[in-house]
Protein backbone atom coordinates (compact mmCIF):
# COMPACT_ATOMS: atom_id res chain seq x y z
CA UNK A 1 0.00 0.00 0.00
CA UNK A 2 1.46 3.36 -1.03
CA UNK A 3 2.12 5.42 2.10
CA UNK A 4 0.16 8.45 0.83
CA UNK A 5 -2.49 6.64 -1.21
CA UNK A 6 -5.39 5.72 1.05
CA UNK A 7 -6.29 5.76 4.72
CA UNK A 8 -9.04 4.15 6.72
CA UNK A 9 -11.48 6.33 8.66
CA UNK A 10 -11.99 5.95 12.40
CA UNK A 11 -14.92 6.81 14.66
CA UNK A 12 -15.89 6.13 18.26
CA UNK A 13 -19.58 5.91 19.16
CA UNK A 14 -21.67 5.01 22.23
CA UNK A 15 -22.52 1.33 22.68
CA UNK A 16 -24.34 -0.88 25.18
CA UNK A 17 -21.10 -1.95 26.88
CA UNK A 18 -19.19 1.29 26.41
CA UNK A 19 -17.78 3.18 23.47
CA UNK A 20 -17.43 1.26 20.18
CA UNK A 21 -14.58 1.75 17.73
CA UNK A 22 -15.28 1.52 13.99
CA UNK A 23 -12.69 1.41 11.21
CA UNK A 24 -13.90 1.77 7.61
CA UNK A 25 -12.16 1.72 4.27
CA UNK A 26 -13.49 2.74 0.85
CA UNK A 27 -12.77 0.39 -2.04
CA UNK A 28 -9.00 -0.07 -2.24
CA UNK A 29 -6.42 -2.84 -2.34
CA UNK A 30 -6.18 -2.91 1.47
CA UNK A 31 -3.42 -5.18 2.79
CA UNK A 32 -2.90 -5.25 6.55
CA UNK A 33 -0.08 -6.89 8.52
CA UNK A 34 -0.95 -9.95 10.65
CA UNK A 35 -2.49 -8.50 13.80
CA UNK A 36 -5.05 -9.02 16.56
CA UNK A 37 -7.58 -6.91 18.44
CA UNK A 38 -8.54 -6.71 22.10
CA UNK A 39 -12.23 -7.09 21.18
CA UNK A 40 -14.15 -9.19 18.68
CA UNK A 41 -13.95 -7.66 15.20
CA UNK A 42 -17.21 -7.67 13.24
CA UNK A 43 -16.26 -7.08 9.61
CA UNK A 44 -18.77 -6.21 6.90
CA UNK A 45 -17.42 -6.50 3.36
CA UNK A 46 -19.12 -3.70 1.42
CA UNK A 47 -17.62 -4.20 -2.05
CA UNK A 48 -15.15 -6.39 -3.89
CA UNK A 49 -13.33 -9.47 -2.60
CA UNK A 50 -10.64 -10.03 0.01
CA UNK A 51 -8.70 -12.92 1.50
CA UNK A 52 -8.79 -13.54 5.25
CA UNK A 53 -5.79 -15.41 6.63
CA UNK A 54 -6.07 -17.02 10.07
CA UNK A 55 -3.42 -19.09 11.92
CA UNK A 56 -4.60 -22.40 10.42
CA UNK A 57 -7.05 -21.47 7.65
CA UNK A 58 -7.55 -19.09 4.75
CA UNK A 59 -10.85 -18.05 3.18
CA UNK A 60 -12.16 -15.62 0.61
CA UNK A 61 -14.77 -13.06 1.62
CA UNK A 62 -16.98 -11.10 -0.76
CA UNK A 63 -19.36 -8.16 -0.77
CA UNK A 64 -22.30 -8.86 1.56
CA UNK A 65 -20.34 -11.13 3.90
CA UNK A 66 -20.14 -10.43 7.63
CA UNK A 67 -17.27 -12.11 9.48
CA UNK A 68 -16.47 -12.19 13.19
CA UNK A 69 -12.79 -12.47 14.08
CA UNK A 70 -12.54 -13.37 17.79
CA UNK A 71 -10.50 -11.19 20.12
CA UNK A 72 -6.82 -12.10 20.31
CA UNK A 73 -6.76 -14.14 17.08
CA UNK A 74 -3.95 -13.24 14.70
CA UNK A 75 -5.40 -12.54 11.26
CA UNK A 76 -4.72 -10.66 8.07
CA UNK A 77 -6.94 -9.26 5.32
CA UNK A 78 -5.42 -8.82 1.87
CA UNK A 79 -6.75 -8.15 -1.64
CA UNK A 80 -7.64 -11.00 -3.99
CA UNK A 81 -7.14 -8.89 -7.12
CA UNK A 82 -6.45 -5.35 -8.26
CA UNK A 83 -10.07 -4.19 -8.02
CA UNK A 84 -9.81 -3.85 -4.24
CA UNK A 85 -12.44 -4.14 -1.53
CA UNK A 86 -14.37 -1.91 0.87
CA UNK A 87 -15.21 -2.72 4.47
CA UNK A 88 -16.45 -1.56 7.83
CA UNK A 89 -15.20 -3.12 11.08
CA UNK A 90 -16.67 -2.68 14.56
CA UNK A 91 -14.90 -3.81 17.72
CA UNK A 92 -16.95 -5.13 20.63
CA UNK A 93 -16.16 -6.88 23.94
CA UNK A 94 -15.26 -10.56 23.42
CA UNK A 95 -18.28 -12.86 23.23
CA UNK A 96 -16.44 -15.75 24.87
CA UNK A 97 -13.34 -16.20 26.94
CA UNK A 98 -10.47 -18.10 25.34
CA UNK A 99 -10.17 -21.56 26.81
CA UNK A 100 -6.64 -22.21 28.04
CA UNK A 101 -4.90 -25.56 27.58
CA UNK A 102 -1.93 -27.23 29.21
CA UNK A 103 -0.14 -28.38 26.08
CA UNK A 104 3.62 -27.80 25.84
CA UNK A 105 3.32 -25.48 22.83
CA UNK A 106 0.60 -23.36 24.46
CA UNK A 107 2.66 -23.07 27.66
CA UNK A 108 5.75 -22.14 25.64
CA UNK A 109 3.83 -19.54 23.66
CA UNK A 110 2.37 -18.03 26.83
CA UNK A 111 5.83 -17.81 28.39
CA UNK A 112 7.23 -16.13 25.29
CA UNK A 113 4.34 -13.64 25.17
CA UNK A 114 4.93 -12.74 28.82
CA UNK A 115 8.63 -12.13 28.17
CA UNK A 116 7.87 -10.01 25.09
CA UNK A 117 5.39 -7.89 27.05
CA UNK A 118 7.99 -6.78 29.59
CA UNK A 119 10.82 -5.95 27.17
CA UNK A 120 11.67 -2.23 27.43
CA UNK A 121 12.20 -1.74 23.69
CA UNK A 122 11.30 -3.31 20.37
CA UNK A 123 14.61 -5.16 20.17
CA UNK A 124 13.01 -8.61 20.29
CA UNK A 125 16.21 -10.68 20.90
CA UNK A 126 14.81 -14.11 20.09
CA UNK A 127 17.95 -15.81 21.39
CA UNK A 128 17.53 -14.31 24.87
CA UNK A 129 13.83 -15.18 25.00
CA UNK A 130 14.52 -18.75 23.87
CA UNK A 131 17.20 -19.11 26.53
CA UNK A 132 14.75 -17.91 29.19
CA UNK A 133 12.26 -20.51 27.90
CA UNK A 134 14.96 -23.25 27.97
CA UNK A 135 14.58 -24.08 24.26
CA UNK A 136 16.55 -23.28 21.11
CA UNK A 137 15.75 -20.10 19.17
CA UNK A 138 14.72 -22.15 16.14
CA UNK A 139 12.36 -24.36 18.16
CA UNK A 140 10.76 -21.32 19.82
CA UNK A 141 10.32 -19.47 16.53
CA UNK A 142 8.67 -22.49 14.86
CA UNK A 143 6.42 -23.31 17.82
CA UNK A 144 5.33 -19.69 18.21
CA UNK A 145 4.45 -19.33 14.54
CA UNK A 146 2.48 -22.62 14.59
CA UNK A 147 0.48 -21.43 17.59
CA UNK A 148 -0.12 -17.79 16.64
CA UNK A 149 0.36 -17.61 12.88
CA UNK A 150 3.01 -14.91 13.13
CA UNK A 151 6.61 -14.30 14.16
CA UNK A 152 7.88 -13.33 17.60
CA UNK A 153 8.98 -9.90 16.37
CA UNK A 154 5.67 -9.12 14.67
CA UNK A 155 3.81 -10.13 17.84
CA UNK A 156 6.19 -7.94 19.86
CA UNK A 157 5.30 -4.97 17.65
CA UNK A 158 1.60 -5.74 18.07
CA UNK A 159 1.93 -5.69 21.86
CA UNK A 160 3.62 -2.29 21.62
CA UNK A 161 0.87 -1.01 19.31
CA UNK A 162 -1.82 -2.04 21.78
CA UNK A 163 0.06 -0.28 24.57
CA UNK A 164 0.28 2.84 22.41
CA UNK A 165 -3.46 2.64 21.62
CA UNK A 166 -4.29 2.49 25.33
CA UNK A 167 -2.22 5.63 25.92
CA UNK A 168 -3.77 7.41 22.93
CA UNK A 169 -7.28 6.62 24.20
CA UNK A 170 -6.30 8.55 27.33
CA UNK A 171 -5.28 11.50 25.11
CA UNK A 172 -1.53 11.05 25.64
CA UNK A 173 0.44 13.04 23.02
CA UNK A 174 1.54 10.84 20.13
CA UNK A 175 5.27 11.30 20.76
CA UNK A 176 4.87 10.31 24.43
CA UNK A 177 2.74 7.28 23.51
CA UNK A 178 5.37 6.21 20.98
CA UNK A 179 8.27 6.36 23.42
CA UNK A 180 6.34 4.89 26.38
CA UNK A 181 5.25 1.92 24.23
CA UNK A 182 8.82 1.17 23.15
CA UNK A 183 8.97 2.68 19.66
CA UNK A 184 12.15 4.47 18.61
CA UNK A 185 10.34 7.71 17.80
CA UNK A 186 7.01 9.08 16.58
CA UNK A 187 7.80 8.24 12.94
CA UNK A 188 8.39 4.61 13.91
CA UNK A 189 4.98 4.41 15.59
CA UNK A 190 3.35 6.14 12.61
CA UNK A 191 4.76 3.57 10.16
CA UNK A 192 3.72 0.55 12.22
CA UNK A 193 0.28 2.01 13.00
CA UNK A 194 -0.51 2.69 9.34
CA UNK A 195 0.75 -0.75 8.30
CA UNK A 196 -1.53 -2.40 10.87
CA UNK A 197 -4.67 -0.26 10.98
CA UNK A 198 -4.52 1.89 7.84
CA UNK A 199 -4.55 5.17 9.80
CA UNK A 200 -2.11 7.30 11.75
CA UNK A 201 -1.95 7.40 15.57
CA UNK A 202 -3.08 11.03 15.40
CA UNK A 203 -6.33 10.01 13.69
CA UNK A 204 -6.92 7.30 16.32
CA UNK A 205 -6.27 9.77 19.15
CA UNK A 206 -8.56 12.37 17.57
CA UNK A 207 -11.37 9.80 17.32
CA UNK A 208 -11.23 9.23 21.07
CA UNK A 209 -10.91 12.95 21.80
CA UNK A 210 -13.99 13.86 19.74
Amino acid sequence: MHAAAARTSFTVSPGEAGRVETIAGARYAWRFRPHFHAGDEIVQVLAGRARLRLPTTCREVVAGDTIVVPAGVIHRFEPVDGSGWAFSSRFVPPATKKVSTDSHHDALGAQARTLLAVRPSLHTDVEAIAQACAVSAGHLARAFRRETGTSLHNFHVLLALHKAKALLRDHTPVIEAALDAGFYDQAHLNREFVKTFGMTPAVFRAGWAA
